[in-house]
């Protein structure tokens, strides 16, 4: 069968898929149940604010998944990731070791400036008109540069003992390889509070002592010491609200954007941190951790399977196992492979959700908080209130917005926090 018509059948679906997913975004849940259970604590004004959002956002969508297809066919399928390898293993005098960093960084620098137009209309334009960015363009610049830099290094220190454990172990090289990246990913969570996040952000500690006291109590009652408390300069970026968990060890913090911090009362920010707490007391992060560890096995151990026979290879434009091109192929076969198990990690993640919503009022008692702020992370971000069922079963990491606030008042009415609908 002619390569044309192979690379047709494998890329078919998920262009059908891209092409649904667009269609179902537009035209959003039509359905009358829906959106009266959203009218219960939204107005008329936050569904159109949020269907504007995401429409705008999705109207671009043709454009980057066209993009997508049409850079690694060119790569994968039409030899010009071959053609590439080539060319710089010449300069490196066959040194593959010499090569991939320059490979790699080339992939980046044109994968940036084929996505910038794009990147630059939806920040500057839509995020813009929404009232949603406030990033300058030297900043945005800057972010961006930084991203790139920062990432090639990262990719490289990943490929690099990778590539010489596919050279010097073709038979065994997915397990070794695999306890690489893990060790590499854990290093990179423990530095990042300290090293990288420094890069793109300020981080002041939190100044309202009264405040700090009482996360620390919330912390204690969640089962974590709490070692520091940062408020970030989200608002050179943009208005979202949010707080998250970070660090590793020594390394952990809890960080506030400041806009949090200027927009919601205490009890609400208490609310918010409650919930990150709340991944820490169900023990979210070694169960992510523990399910990270079995995706790269099985992962790694399939890509494999997958390289072992020379049809293979040649189909996706690589001359051996341990071609420079297979920097290509990984993350090619990952988003192919991220649409189809989408709906299962989907799913565990709004478990997670659910089970730190859940924490999150225990350790508070405080569903009116809960639900005033939930409100506002909705209004502010002027997220899509009446996304399809479908796309949210494939693409929702939390609870729609509705379960969320009728979980807070099933707590607030005396019966204690239930699960929400897996939906």
């Amino acid at each position: 069968m002619p390569k044309l018509v192979l690379v047709i059948l494998l890329l078919a679906p998920f262009v059908a898929w891209d092409a649904a997913v667009y269609v179902m975004r537009m035209a959003g849940d039509t359905s009358a149940e829906r959106r009266s259970e959203v009218l219960r604590h939204f107005g008329e004004n936050d569904i159109a604010s949020g269907r504007e959002h995401v429409v705008r956002h999705n109207r671009l969508l043709p454009f980057s998944r066209l993009l997508f297809y049409a850079f690694y066919a060119a790569l994968l399928f039409g030899g010009l990731g071959a053609w590439l390898e080539n060319w710089l293993l010449g300069p490196a005098a066959g040194r593959w070791y010499l090569a991939l960093p320059l490979f790699i960084l080339v992939l980046m620098a044109v994968q940036i400036l084929l996505y910038m137009p794009l990147s630059a209309y939806r920040e500057f334009v839509i995020e813009r008109e929404m009232g949603l960015s406030t990033i300058t363009l030297g900043t945005w610049l800057a972010d961006r540069a930084k991203a790139l830099a920062l990432n090639w290094v990262i990719a490289t220190v990943v490929a690099l003992p990778v590539l010489a454990l596919i050279k010097t172990l073709p038979k065994f090289w997915p397990l070794p390889a695999a306890a690489v990246i893990l060790a590499i990913s854990a290093f990179m969570i423990w530095i990042s509070p300290w090293v990288i996040d420094p890069l793109f952000n300020k981080f002041t500690p939190l100044e309202n002592k009264e405040l700090e006291g009482r996360l620390r109590r919330v912390s204690t009652q969640a089962g974590l010491a709490l070692k520091e408390v940062f408020v970030m300069d989200a608002s050179r970026r943009s208005l979202y609200l949010n707080a998250y968990f970070t660090g590793l060890g020594n390394s952990r913090r809890v960080v506030l954007f400041d806009n949090l911090v200027a927009e919601c009362s205490e009890d609400e920010i208490l609310s918010v941190v409650a919930h990150e707490l709340g991944h820490w007391r169900e023990h979210h992060i070694i169960k992510g951790f523990l399910l990270e560890v079995a995706g790269v096995f099985a992962g790694l151990w399939l890509l494999w399977l997958l390289l072992n026979t020379e049809a293979t290879r040649s189909f996706f434009g690589l001359d051996t196992q341990s071609s420079l091109v297979l920097i290509v192929l990984l993350p090619f076969l990952l988003s192919l492979a991220g649409t189809l198990i989408s709906p299962a990690v989907s799913a565990i993640s709004r478990r997670f959700e659910r089970a730190a919503d859940r924490a999150a009022l225990e350790l508070t008692g405080d569903a009116p908080a809960f639900i005033e702020v939930e409100k506002k992370l909705v209004r502010k971000a002027k997220a899509d209130l009446l996304q399809p069922r479908l796309i949210h079963r494939f693409y929702g990491s939390h609870p729609l917005a509705e379960q969320r606030i009728r979980m807070a008042e099933t707590f607030e009415a005396g019966g204690g926090p239930v699960s929400q609908p897996a939906k």
